[in-house]
Formats: structure tokens, sequence, C-alpha cells
């Protein structure tokens, strides 16, 4: 790819996302709703499985800058809004949390099920996801039984059963999805009834097991969007269906499917047709109705180019080049015109998916006789874009086989046939019977060229036997039964021979009647001609206007001439003017920027000053405080006690010039951090144990000293003395402390569930003097501050400060 094709490719991947999202905002919720869930859907289908669907979720909205708001809180109602709710984008779902203590009731559980869902579709397969949904839908649903919410407890659910699918409890996610189920139908709850059964059938692990499972529930989920005219939603599901179909190779029931799917989105004027266009192709190559697969991927290129979803263009135009009709030249120059195409697209992303579109092109380059360079450019690519899966490997294993083939290197050639099948045995996808029937093709094809018949047969014969579709299925399985009239007339088995041979002309003719050859070579013709025709205009373009540049340039020159010579003579009057200029100029410069060093040099020391000023205090404070340790062995009572209450005061101080020395910014405590630290520290004091419980909640605010040290002074007489006196005889209890904060005003709140105060220690000289401390140090910082006896203890300081920083949350 030449690097003016390359640029073009790179702009174009970098504006048409812009367009596109501006494009899709302007659908209504619910149709953006729909494009999300069809393109999620065909990018986990198309990867294989190898990308969970809670991962295609997040890549779809991400590359479309969309919300998956609307499908992870699909059926919650209009009560949410996506304005309150950036925090499942932005995926900070502690802003979500932290609302949590200040709401009740209804307003509560809707908050728990939302972080219960956002959690349940979060990307990926980790444990922890798992764990935080259901800790929060457990609560939801404990929460919506007392409440007697019986929506909120279904919706609930819904999302506890898709958690418990996405780790493999599938008896448990049934059941959840059964209760919602068998609830919806009581109360009349068309709409969340059919979105139980839509996730059962989305979300299910699927294996043999569950496949009957799945189909149950996306076609009950069909059925009553279509009584209740949710049209968007009925899209969808049929989409599902149409995959999980032609997986169980019910080949019309999932065109039938995707069909009313596409006369649904045209009844809803929903331009996004391409998914649909691209599962009708893919039905029409396996059925081998060539004119429909030829149809179809075009329409689905057309629809992606025109709507600018590039999501799967590469895909199509990977599919689009799967196709080869007619005289050999024009068959590989139509097929590799559109594998260029997807390969550039694979390139440019460095998507692992190239060798979809590699293989096939490397089996034209063996097809045309080159190889050897159908093995370079296999080895070439390895190098740089490894594959993503074992089983791509073995695609690309089989691809490197065939090219031994071409150059009649048969050893090797088999030895990589073989290595395929071997690998195809571990392979656990639903789809193993089709990639096993294409392996067994290839190798019946393979030995029976090198002329080693009863190897042929034994393949060619297992392909026979694996029921459902097979890649081309027509056109290969009519070859295969002609190799084995073959076989069969050499050893003499002539009643099998006319068998296969009846076989292999009946639907050589069900093939031919299917494909009416001019009308397909014609369709190819018109399809590549199109492409070229825009590819000459743009050629044409190009020409046009490198000669009217040629043109331009030589008017430019002589003009320029004529004003370079005035543009001379000006400059050489101007040089040393301006040499002079440029002169004094940098000796301004350097002596400003002389300042500028000296200036942050000085700040560092400054700053370096008084940390180490904090840093000394924290140390004097703690030599006093070792000191008053030493003391207090030689006293008893309240001597002794009175030194413990000058300890607690002093590691009060101490912590605050600690903080200050160990944070970047030195000017100011960040509280949040401090006060847990300080309450632990005189929880240990007293041995507290278990008997008192600390609730602890603080706003990020950070305080200069002149607020920090009066307030942690505070802190200490107030909880000391709670602890001391609130709960006598060894009784439990909670003290709580609170810090909260907006702009300038600051709030302490200190209380407990113990005893209270004397009446008489509050008011007057009988005030203790931890009290009278308290209230002074209160005035000290132009405090209001107010003490209640109401079951327990309830100190309130309300103060507001000159400077106020409030972290803010990320």
């Amino acid at each position: 790819m030449g690097k003016k094709n390359k640029c073009v490719l790179i702009l174009l991947s970098l504006l048409v996302p812009l367009c596109m999202s501006a494009q899709l905002r302007k659908l209504s919720s619910e149709k953006q709703q729909l494009f999300i869930q069809l393109s999620l859907n065909y990018y986990t289908v198309v990867k294989e499985g190898r990308v969970d669907q809670d991962s295609s979720l997040l890549l779809v909205t991400r590359k479309n800058k969309l919300s998956r708001w609307t499908v992870i809180m699909d059926g919650f109602g209009n009560g949410l809004t996506l304005t309150d709710n950036k925090w499942v984008d932005t995926r900070q779902p502690w802003i979500a949390s932290s609302r949590l203590s200040k709401l009740r009731n209804l307003a509560h559980l809707k908050v728990l099920v939302m972080l219960g869902a956002y959690y349940a579709y979060q990307p990926g397969y980790h444990q922890a996801d798992r764990d935080s949904a259901q800790y929060y839908l457990s609560q939801a649903k404990k929460e919506s039984e007392s409440l007697h919410s019986i929506f909120w407890l279904n919706q609930t659910l819904c999302i506890l059963g898709k958690n418990y699918f996405k780790g493999q409890k599938i008896k448990e996610g049934m059941d959840c999805f059964q209760l919602a189920i068998t609830s919806c139908q009581q109360t009349g709850d068309k709409l969340t009834e059919a979105k139980a059964w839509d996730l059962q059938g989305s979300y299910i692990p699927p294996n043999e097991s569950t496949l009957k499972l799945i189909i149950e529930s996306l076609e009950k989920a069909t059925k009553i969007y279509q009584k209740t005219g949710a049209l968007a939603k009925e899209v969808n599901s049929r989409m599902n269906l149409s995959y999980i179909y032609f997986l169980l190779k019910a080949l019309k029931v999932s065109e039938n499917n995707a069909l009313a799917a596409l006369a649904l989105q045209d009844k809803l004027n929903f331009p996004y047709l391409h998914y649909t266009y691209d599962i009708l192709s893919l039905i029409g190559s396996i059925t081998g109705s060539e004119h429909k697969d030829l149809t179809y991927e075009m329409k689905a290129i057309k629809s992606s180019i025109a709507t600018k979803d590039s999501l799967g263009l590469a895909y199509f135009y990977t599919r689009m080049g799967h196709t080869k009709f007619g005289p050999k030249e024009t068959s590989y120059a139509f097929s590799d015109y559109y594998l260029k195409k997807g390969l550039e697209i694979f390139t440019l992303n460095r998507d692992p998916d190239i060798y979809m579109a590699l293989v096939n092109y490397v089996s034209n380059l063996n097809g045309n006789g080159k190889s050897a360079q159908a093995l370079q450019l296999l080895q070439r690519t390895l190098k740089s874009i490894p594959p993503s899966s074992e089983r791509v490997g073995n695609m690309v294993n089989q691809s490197i086989a065939e090219s031994y083939l071409g150059l009649k290197n048969y050893k090797l050639a088999e030895k990589y046939y073989l290595l395929t099948e071997q690998i195809h045995q571990r392979d656990t996808l639903v789809t193993k019977n089709m990639r096993s029937a294409q392996i067994k093709y290839v190798l019946g094809m393979f030995y029976f060229q090198r002329k080693d018949y009863a190897k042929a047969d034994n393949y060619l014969q297992k392909y026979i036997s694996l029921t459902g579709p097979k890649d081309n299925e027509i056109v290969s399985l009519s070859e295969v039964h002609r190799i084995l009239y073959k076989l069969d007339s050499i050893r003499g088995n002539y009643q099998s021979a006319a068998r296969h041979l009846q076989d292999y002309i009946s639907l050589n003719n069900k093939y031919n009647s299917a494909n009416d050859a001019k009308s397909i070579a014609g369709l190819k013709l018109q399809v590549l001609m199109t492409q070229k025709e825009k590819d000459i205009q743009l050629l044409q373009a190009n020409s046009e206007m490198q000669q009217q540049q040629a043109r331009s340039t030589k008017i430019y020159i002589y003009i320029g001439l004529g004003i370079a010579l005035l543009i001379i003579i000006m400059l050489y009057s101007r040089y040393y003017i301006n040499q002079r200029q440029k002169n004094a100029i940098f000796r301004k410069n350097r002596q400003l920027l002389k300042v500028i060093k000296e200036k942050n040099e000085l700040i560092i020391s400054r700053e370096w000053l008084l940390k180490e000023v904090h840093h000394r205090v924290k140390n004097n404070l703690h030599t006093v405080i070792c000191l008053l340790e030493s003391q207090a062995g030689y006293l008893e009572n309240d001597a002794l006690k009175a030194l413990e209450i000058s300890q607690h005061r002093i590691y009060a101080m101490s912590l605050i010039h600690q903080k200050l020395y160990q944070s970047d910014d030195i000017k100011t405590v960040d509280m949040s951090t401090y006060l847990p630290e300080f309450v632990s520290y005189l929880s240990d004091s007293f041995d507290t144990g278990n008997r008192i419980r600390f609730d602890i909640s603080a706003d990020p605010i950070k305080l200069g000293v002149a607020y920090a040290v009066p307030l942690s002074l505070i802190i200490n007489e107030a909880v000391t003395n709670a602890i001391k006196y609130a709960f006598p005889d060894a009784r439990n209890g909670v003290i709580d402390v609170s810090l909260t904060g907006s702009d300038d005003h600051v709030i302490l709140r200190i209380s407990d569930n113990g005893i209270g105060i004397a009446q008489e220690h509050l008011t007057g000289s009988s005030a203790k003097l931890g009290l009278k401390l308290l209230r002074g140090l209160s005035d000290d910082i132009k405090a209001d501050s107010n003490i209640e006896n109401n079951d327990g203890t309830k100190i309130t300081i309300d103060f507001r400060v000159e400077e106020l920083m409030l972290a803010t949350l990320n």
C-alpha cells in the first residue's frame, strides 16, 4: 500500500468517527440503543466468542462516542436521566456509591440497582466485578422486597441472573430469570417479562445443552415485542435468532428472521442495515445462491460506507472477496480487489482478524501459480501481527499447507494439513463442525490428488457424514460426490458410484438453476466497474489538479522571482538592524532566565526549609511526648491522667506537622486522611478494642495550620471525653465523627450514643477543663459551638475559613 493511500486511510480513520458520532447523536435513544446492540452482537459473533458481549459493548460505544447507559439501564424507566449518571461512561462508580449514604427508600434502591448493573456489564470476566455486582444487587433485592417494589425487584433479578451467567452459574441465573418472569406474568408487566426472556437468551453461555433454551427465550421475547409494538427491540431479538439458527444449520429459519428484521428496520427508517445484509449474504453463500450472496454483501458495503459505520467494513470487503466466479482471470481480479480493501483496513488497525482476508488472498495467489509469493506474505504477516487465537493460527497452518502444495513440496504440505486437523480437535467453539467439514474436504482432495485413494475416501466420507451447512455447501458437496464417484468406479463399486454420480448431477443442476451465470457475471462486472470508475474519477481529478498546479506554479515562479529581488534588497537593509535587535533581546532573555532561575531556586529552598521546620517541630513534639511518657512512670492517679491528656493533645499537633512535611502541598493538611488516622490513634491509646465502634466520614477538605491545629485539639477533647465517660461499666457504643464542607463553610460533628454529659458540667464554673478548652479553641477559629444531650452527646462546630480547598473526586 502506497504512502499516499496510507495517509488517506489514516485521515479517514480520524474524520469518519467524528462525522458518524454526530450522525448517531441525532437518532432517538431507541434507535441509538438498537445501533449499539446490533453492532456489539455482530462484533461478538464475528470474533467467534473471543470477545465477550460486555467488552464489545464498551468498544462499540467508545468508538462511536455513545453512552453505555442506554443498554445497561434498559427498562429502568425515564426517571433516571443520563445527565445524572455520566459516571457510567467515565467508569467512576464511587461517584454513585458516595450518594448512597444521603439517600433513603426508593432513591437508595435505584442507585443500588444501577451500581449492580454497572458492575454486571463490566468488560471481561473479572471475579471482583461479579462480586461487586452481587453485593449491590443482593442489597437491592432485600430493599425492594422490604419496600414491596415489584418492578425494581424484577429489574434486580434480571441483572442478577445475567451476573450469575457470566460466572458460569447457569442454574442460579435461570432461577433468577424464572422468578422475574413469573412475577411479570402475574402483574401483567409485559415489557419487563420480554426483557427477562431477552437477557436470558442473549447472555446464557452458549453450548449444546443451552441452545434450546436460548432459542425458546428469544422466541418468547420476540413475540412479546411484536405484540407490544416494540419494533426496535424486535429487530435485535430477531437478529440474535438469525445468528443462533444459522449456527444450528436451520438456514431457512435464520433467513426468515433476518428478512423480518430488515423489514422492521425499513419501517423504523433505520439506516444501519449492513449487519442484517451481511448475515443474509452469508446464508446465500452457504446455500449456494451466489446472486443473493453478492447482492446482499454489496448492499452491506454501501450501507456501511453511507452511514460511516466502519466497524464491519473490513469483514464485508473480505466476505465479498470470498466469491469467485467465471473465467479465472476475471474471477481472481474481482476477488483480489475486495480482499485488498479488507487487508488495508485490517493492516491499518493491526487487527489479528487480518487472516480472514489474508488466507483467501493467499489462496488466490496459489490459484494463480504464485505459491512462493503466497508463502512469503504469510511468513511476513505472522511476524508483524500474530494470530489472535489457536483457531486463527490453524487457519494459517492450512494456508501454509496449500502454499507448499502449490510448490509441489508434498511432504511439508501433508505435515501442515495433518497439523491443522490435530489442532482442530481442541476447538471448543459451537462452530467447530462447520470448520471440521472444511478440513475434511481439503484433506480428502489432497489425498485424491496424491492418489492415496484409501485416505481420500476416508476423509470425504467423514465430510459427508457431518450434518448441516458446510462452506460453499452445494459446490463443495457436489465436488465430493464427483470424486467419490471416481473412487468407487476405480474400485469397481459401481452401485455406490452410480449413487454418487446421481447426487453430483442433482447438486450441480440445483446450483446452476439457483445461479444465472450471465446475471452473476453481469452483477460482478457492474460492482467491479462501479468501484473502478470511482478510482478512475479520483485519478482524473488528481491529474487535472496536478496540471493546474503546474501552470500556476510557472506563473508563481516569475512573480516570485521579481518579488524575491525586491525582498532581498529590503532584507539586506534590515539585516544589520535585526541582528542588533536580536543581540539585545538575547542579552535581556539571558538576564531574565538567570533571574527566573534564581527565583525558582529561592522558592525550592524556601519550600524545603518549611518542610524541614515542620519536620523538626514534629520531632520536637514527639520528644516532648517521650519525656511525658518517661515522667508518667513516676506519677499516679490525677497527675498521670493529666499527663496522658497532654500527650494526646501534643500528638494531635504533631500529626498535623507530620502531614504537612509529608505532603507536596506544605501549606495545608488533607483532613480526610488526617481524621481517620488520629481517631485510630485515640482508639488504640485507650484500648477500646471492639467495644466502641467508630464511624468516620470526612470530605476531602484541605485546611491551613491556623485552622487544622485548633480543630485537631477540639477533636481530641471531644473523642477522648466520649471514650472515657460516655460508656461506663465497659458497655458497647458508637462514636460518629464527620467533617463536611462546601465553599468556605465547614461543619465538624462528633456524637455518641452514650449516657451524655451531666447538665452541671455544661455551664458555668462547673464545666470541666476539656469543655472549656473546646469552647476556647472554637473561639480561636471564630466557630459556633453547640453541645446537645439527646440519647448521648452531640457536639457541633460550625465555622468559616478564608481559604478552603475541596479536592476534586476523580
